[in-house]
């Protein structure tokens, strides 16, 4: 299991876990380490990545792409349009995105959202997004 130490002066908390000055924990999730200041001591055997899904999806002009979700109780979904105009549909409600205005939901519970559709009506390419929320 991955191992991170707490080489400050500070308390360091995250997600209801409290690493106190000088502490190391031995953990079975991920911890984002670098950004908390934390230092990983020992990282094996490597815990899964959060990130479910990350693809750029290149959408025809008219030709709807349905997006199979991998299973993880829940989920937070993240689009955006790099080229074009796109709709993202979740649950039947349609999202219009583009390179001004992506989406970022709220944490989701996966038997809500098992998949997701993007269209676009002139051609666009869609970078997606889909994390574990842990």
């Amino acid at each position: 299991m991955p191992t991170y130490k707490n080489n400050t002066a500070s308390q360091i908390y995250w997600r209801n876990i409290l690493w106190e000055p000088g502490e190391s924990r031995v953990l079975t999730i991920y911890v984002p380490a670098t950004d908390l200041g934390l230092t990983e001591t020992a990282a094996t055997p490597a815990v899964a990545s959060p990130v479910l899904l990350s693809e750029d999806v290149t959408l025809v002009a008219g030709v709807a792409q349905t997006k199979a979700i991998p299973y993880s109780a829940r989920i937070q979904i993240s689009a955006v349009a790099t080229t074009g105009t796109a709709t993202l549909t979740i649950n039947g409600e349609d999202i219009v995105i583009d390179s001004n205005a992506g989406y970022t939901s709220t944490p989701l519970p996966w038997t809500k959202v098992e998949s997701v559709e993007l269209v676009s009506t002139a051609g666009a390419t869609v970078r997606l997004l889909v994390e574990e929320v842990l």
